[in-house]
């Protein structure tokens, strides 16, 4: 006798028999026997989920003339035309390769003859999305308003390509993807019934690799079990199917730590001479990575990631080093790697210089824990993290030195007009760029809606004492003639609390300890250029700035009537000039 394929012999042959469409299976059952039957249905979902197999069952249950409506007797005329492979009132389409209207007018002129056997023509229509324009609207007639004995089962993968017009005409079943567990427990149910010595870490492989298809998974057990035979072990299985072991990615990752370009090449050398191909590497990884993370943060049990428990702990305790951002920018590097490798003509090169750019990434740094250590490098905790802080601090102190000899007097206001000159995400700041802040951190504290808090500090700025100090010294600053007697400075001085809340505020932003004091100045000669040069209007800046402006003005004794902005490109060194002007005489 032929060898039957363990996905035909094992296909389901009633509703009870139906793994993981339960609420399908039900919802039919209780319309056969309430007699509220549809005459036409869609099936759809992805490949191998039970679309068509459920259509015969349905078929097969309909036309039983055996004692119970709900299960195929096997044994009645009906059963045995349907079973012997070619059926009198079951009628398959395979609308791939029959997508004409042609094809559609030969189902029509079927539709009006009445069943041999049973009681219905079942006519059952698989990847119908493929028919032409013109065969659904053929269709559209006898869909809408077909004879009593004639029942329509379509079958899609592409739901989306079916035509609105049919989609409103039928009632819609989706399909769902077979979970790992169920597809594991009919392989188990299969293997005892076969008598087949198969491990459960075989059989986690057949659901994992099937990723939600029951045929596919059946199709992978066949292949394996011509190559093991009774008995079936997962190194087998692996081995057959091409898939890469675990412990070639824990020898990937420990090489991603430790910076050993040398042994990422040496992973990828070992894979290829195990027969193994790039895309199953891959994946194999992106599933290992996915592990990795889940496992740390406790996200899932060792059964819901389908591992055991000896390897869920091994996954929490490898490569200590890789931070949970660390792991994310692996992956992301892995993701490009599949989105690119199909169009490379040197896959092999394309995969070890990736795995050997994640090995020469340095690892991240919480920026927190090191913009406090710039404030306080005594906090920094760890040798790497100190290193870093002082490469930082070198290049800031500089930076600073550098700003110095180019500018010998601060200028307060322009830092307010500036604002954050090189801010950081957050509400974290160096000493070196608090006093520039200062500005934005009045507007978000007006923003909340504390009126006299933030009425309270107009006019002041920052000003900053010993950039390595700690405490670090501050001075809220106001500004202005007879500036001690503003009412601002009134309210600091009656409300201490006011004082209080901007250190804790500064010390949150810094991330060390603030001395704040309160001052109060005159302008200085820059401050009160700037002060007046930004009340001024445009053309009264251009007449300052313009000589050659201001003596036509006394000229023709012009006046600004209105001003337009100009249409033409300026040029760099015409940057500084305002809007062109017209004017009357």
């Amino acid at each position: 006798m032929a060898y039957v394929a363990m996905a035909r012999k094992w296909r389901p042959q009633s509703f009870a028999d139906m793994v993981g469409q339960e609420h399908i299976a039900k919802t039919l059952q209780n319309a056969i026997e309430g007699g509220r039957l549809h005459h036409a249905f869609l099936f759809t979902g992805t490949r191998g989920v039970g679309k068509t197999t459920s259509a015969r069952i349905l078929a097969r249950t309909l036309n039983c003339t055996g004692g119970d409506p709900l299960h195929p007797c096997g044994q009645c005329e009906s059963c045995k035309d349907i079973a012997g492979g070619t059926p009198m009132d079951v009628f398959e389409i395979d609308a791939a390769s029959n997508t004409g209207v042609d094809n559609i007018r030969d189902v029509i002129e079927r539709v009006q003859y009445p069943p041999v056997i049973g009681k219905y023509k079942v006519f059952i229509i698989d990847e119908v999305h493929m028919l032409t324009t013109g065969a659904f609207n053929a269709l559209l007639k006898t869909l809408e308003e077909p004879p009593e004995h004639v029942i329509f089962i379509f079958a899609t993968t592409e739901v989306n390509k079916v035509p609105q017009t049919i989609l409103s005409r039928v009632q819609r079943f989706d399909f769902k993807r077979l979970t790992v567990e169920q597809i594991r427990s009919r392989l188990r149910y299969i293997c005892e019934q076969e008598g087949i010595n198969a491990t459960d870490e075989a059989l986690d492989i057949f659901a994992e690799k099937a990723d939600g298809s029951m045929r596919d998974g059946l199709t992978y057990f066949d292949q394996a079990y011509a190559f093991t035979g009774n008995e079936m072990n997962a190194d087998a299985v692996r081995s057959v199917l091409g898939i890469p072991p675990v412990e070639l990615f824990f020898t990937l990752i420990s090489a991603i730590e430790g910076h050993d370009l040398k042994g990422c090449f040496k992973m990828v050398d070992d894979a290829c001479k195990r027969g193994i191909e790039f895309t199953p590497l891959l994946d194999g990884f992106g599933k290992f990575l996915r592990n990795l993370l889940y496992a740390r943060l406790d996200a899932f049990t060792p059964d819901a990631l389908n591992i055991s428990e000896e390897m869920f702990t091994k996954y929490k305790s490898v490569v200590p080093e890789l931070k949970n951002g660390d792991i994310l920018r692996i992956s992301k590097l892995l993701i490009d790697l599949q989105g690119t490798l199909r169009y490379s003509t040197n896959p092999r090169l394309l995969v070890e210089t990736t795995f050997a750019r994640m090995a020469w990434l340095d690892r991240l740094t919480d920026l927190r824990r090191a913009l406090a250590a710039i404030n306080d490098p005594k906090s920094a905790s760890d040798e790497a993290l100190k290193k870093k802080v002082t490469e930082v601090q070198n290049m800031l102190d500089a930076e600073e030195e550098a700003k110095a000899l180019q500018q010998q007097d601060s200028n307060p206001f322009a830092a307010l007009q500036n604002g954050i000159a090189s801010g950081y995400n957050g509400d974290v700041y160096s000493r070196y760029e608090i006093s520039a802040a200062w500005g934005s951190v009045k507007t978000r504290i007006a923003d909340s809606g504390d009126f006299a808090f933030s009425v309270a500090l107009n006019d002041t700025v920052l000003e900053t004492g010993d950039l390595k100090a700690t405490p670090f010294p501050i001075a809220l600053t106001y500004l202005g003639d007879n500036a001690s007697e503003t009412w601002g400075v009134k309210q600091m001085e009656e409300h201490p609390e006011y004082m209080e809340r901007i250190k804790q505020m500064l010390e949150e932003m810094l991330q060390t300890q603030v001395d704040l004091t309160l001052k109060s100045r005159a302008f200085n000669e820059s401050e009160l250029k700037i002060r007046k040069q930004a009340q001024m209007s445009p053309y009264e800046l251009d007449l300052e700035k313009e000589p050659g402006l201001q003596k036509l003005k006394e000229l023709f004794a012009a006046e600004l009537i209105y001003s337009i902005k100009s249409s033409r490109p300026v040029a760099p060194q015409q940057a500084e000039g305002c809007d062109t002007t017209e004017s009357d005489e």
